[in-house]
């Protein structure tokens, strides 16, 4: 058994044995929160910040030049929403930015940036990376209340969150998939006891997401999977049969997508006590070349690249195998 493959079996027991909390409370459960669902009421961003959203959306297509356009675009989408501006979290700028069906793409696509700033800049800087994965989870809340008003309205009424995610629908994809995405990892880097607490939650979201359209985000859904059944115990679910079958079926999807083979090395393959299978995995992602992949998503295969020379340097620092 490696090293790695210890460290993930410790992560996996804490995750079955571990009493949960949330860690967070989430913008159906406050009572506090204002989130206006009715475009009249509150003015519709999409109608009178034009010029903002705008911005932002070139911005964000410019975000492979580097993270000052991801700010940039985070910054856009803000000031869109009705934010003051300033560096803080959403909590404290943003007290009601409008939740209307008219903006729940440009709320997912933002759920989506602030997710790509953490993960793509501050792997190295585990309180800036908290701090954003919780400003891209602050935002997936009101994206999926915005997609889905009667998702919102099942979780104010005490709905279980299990039944309330089965009824969004395809409409609500984007918001649920980068919710889930920024959830889990916020969730896992708050510690052992929150990530007990919202994994059920995560687990039901994504199985909607799979559901709907499983080549979501190039083939995400699957992806998502891929690492659930190689991370989790055999007594909790795991199964690294389970774990390649999802791994494939997403790569049969999204070939070009480095991020999966990144993750099977880091999860399925130290499981599997497999250096061989790890080390070819993590040299396909190096030697890939990017523009076989869709343009649109050439800046974060760029990142994955970065995550196969940091994961290859991991390896011997911490004598994986």
């Amino acid at each position: 058994m490696t090293k790695r493959s210890i460290e993930l079996a410790a992560l996996a027991i804490a995750l079955t044995f571990a009493s949960g909390c949330k860690g967070r409370t989430a913008a159906w459960e406050d009572k506090g929160t204002k989130t206006p669902t009715d475009a009249s009421a509150t003015g519709d961003a999409t109608a009178t910040s034009a010029s903002s959203l705008e911005s932002a959306k070139a911005a964000w297509e410019a975000r492979g030049q580097g993270k000052d356009k991801v700010l940039e675009a985070i910054a856009a989408w803000e000031q869109a929403m009705g934010c003051t501006a300033g560096d803080t979290s959403p909590k404290d700028r943003c007290s009601a930015p409008p939740t209307t069906t008219e903006n729940a793409e440009t709320l997912a696509l933002m759920t989506r940036a602030i997710y790509f700033y953490a993960d793509g800049y501050l792997r190295g800087d585990e309180k800036a990376y908290l701090d954003y994965m919780d400003r891209a989870v602050w935002w997936g809340e009101r994206a999926l209340i915005a997609a889905s008003p009667e998702f919102g309205e099942a979780m104010r009424n005490k709905t279980k969150y299990h039944e309330a995610i089965a009824t969004v629908g395809i409409a609500g994809l984007p918001a649920m998939y980068w919710y889930a995405t920024a959830l889990g990892k916020w969730a896992r880097a708050s510690g052992f006891g929150v990530l007990v607490g919202q994994k059920d939650d995560i687990k039901a979201t994504m199985t909607r997401a799979l559901e709907l359209d499983p080549s979501y985000y190039h083939g995400g859904p699957h992806r998502y999977f891929g690492a659930f059944y190689a991370i989790a115990p055999g007594f909790a679910g795991g199964d690294p049969d389970k774990s390649q079958e999802h791994y494939q079926k997403s790569l049969d999807l999204a070939p070009y997508f480095l991020g999966t083979k990144v993750l099977m090395a880091e999860n399925l393959a130290t499981k599997l006590d497999d250096e061989e299978m790890f080390d070819r995995l993590l040299q396909e992602v190096i030697d890939a070349d990017i523009s076989a992949a869709p343009a649109e998503i050439h800046a974060e295969m760029a990142i994955e690249k970065e995550k196969a020379v940091e994961l290859q340097k991991q390896k011997v620092a911490e004598d994986w195998f």
